[in-house]
């Protein structure tokens, strides 16, 4: 799906005053058409962020236990995902192309989950923090780039207390990429998304959506004039870089079949895999409204596409989150009429 280009052309009136002036055309030589951007330049398809377009990708798997928060670096991703793992507890997948910060983390072990997530993207490179050995196999076989600590331990490092092992990995970002593209070439953002400044007329005000695994908790709470700020476990979940909250422009709540993936953890937990090809309900959030709508991913190679009474709905631009759970999982609070 190609990336939606903004621009508009504004048209310069010719006013005369008297009735003796005459008009020959609505632009002389000397005149000029005043072009008024209306949206960013270059945009990238994986967020709609300007300067994006054709950068190359970097995927980084998140801790997010309340340990490992809060995070670092995220703030510069354009898009997160939050899947459920073992324990009913949460991971991220963070996906990096139009900026990278100087750091981030803290870095866990990749899961099932993420394989699906990483084949939209073709040969991304990821950095991730090993995984358990019958996993690896599967993991070996994908096409993406292998900056993981068990093949390199360039441009990885434990930050100092007060974070502590396990939960101190990490990265700098530049260089896993720099890392990667010498292997080979790595996947760049030329597709994905399309963007538009006003939401479907059919969406309704809202006021936050929460999405509670067994054992974590995501919200995101309409905060006007920033975005959806996002929550972890009744927590407002802070950039330690920048040292501002996560204010996501989209959020995508992606109604999802979650089923074990035969394997099981060192404490003989099944270990879920959530099923991200198919088709299903979803709920977009932007603009301070909520949509519910259809989403359909015909192969792991596809975005997935949003649509509403057959027709597509846009993103917002700015840093888009995914969010997959089942719909018992899902708490949608609606803003008052008051508001």
């Amino acid at each position: 799906m190609s990336t939606k280009w903004w621009s508009t052309l504004v048209l310069a009136a010719v006013f005369t005053t008297g009735c003796a002036a005459q008009i020959n055309s609505l632009f002389n030589d000397d005149d000029e058409e005043i072009a008024a951007p209306v949206g960013p330049q270059n945009p990238s398809p994986l967020s709609g962020r300007e300067d994006g377009l054709g950068k190359p990708i970097l995927i980084l798997k998140i801790d997010n236990i309340k340990n490992a928060r809060p995070h670092e670096g995220l703030t510069a991703a354009d898009q997160i995902y939050v899947e459920r793992i073992e324990g009913g507890y949460s991971r991220l997948v963070a996906v990096y192309a139009t900026e990278l910060p100087t750091s981030v983390g803290p870095i866990r072990s990749a899961r099932p989950t993420d394989i699906s997530i990483l084949r939209q993207f073709g040969s991304p490179a990821f950095g991730y923090s090993g995984a358990q050995s019958k996993f690896i196999p599967l993991l070996d076989r994908e096409p993406f780039i292998d900056i993981s600590n068990r093949v390199t331990g360039d441009g990885w490092y434990r930050a100092e207390p007060p974070r502590y092992s396990p939960h101190n990995l990490m990265v700098m970002p530049a260089r896993l990429l720099e890392l990667a593209q010498a292997k080979r070439e790595v996947s760049k953002a030329v597709t994905g998304f399309e963007f538009s400044r006003e939401f479907h007329p059919a969406a309704v005000k809202t006021k936050s959506i929460a999405v509670q695994y067994p054992a974590a908790e995501t919200e995101f709470t309409w905060a006007a004039g920033n975005g959806w700020q996002v929550a972890f476990d009744g927590e407002v979940a802070i950039d330690t870089l920048t040292n501002t909250p996560h204010t996501p422009s989209t959020v995508i709540v992606q109604i999802t079949k979650t089923i074990s993936s035969g394997f099981k953890d060192s404490f003989g937990k099944d270990v879920p895999d959530q099923q991200l090809v198919g088709s299903g309900k979803a709920i977009m959030l932007r603009n301070g409204k909520s949509l519910e709508v259809n989403w359909q991913r015909l192969r792991d190679s596809d975005f997935p596409t949003y649509t509403y009474e057959g027709q597509q709905v846009n993103l917002k631009a700015g840093q888009i989150w995914f969010v997959y759970a089942t719909e018992a999982e899902v708490k949608l609070d609606l803003a008052s009429s008051a508001n």
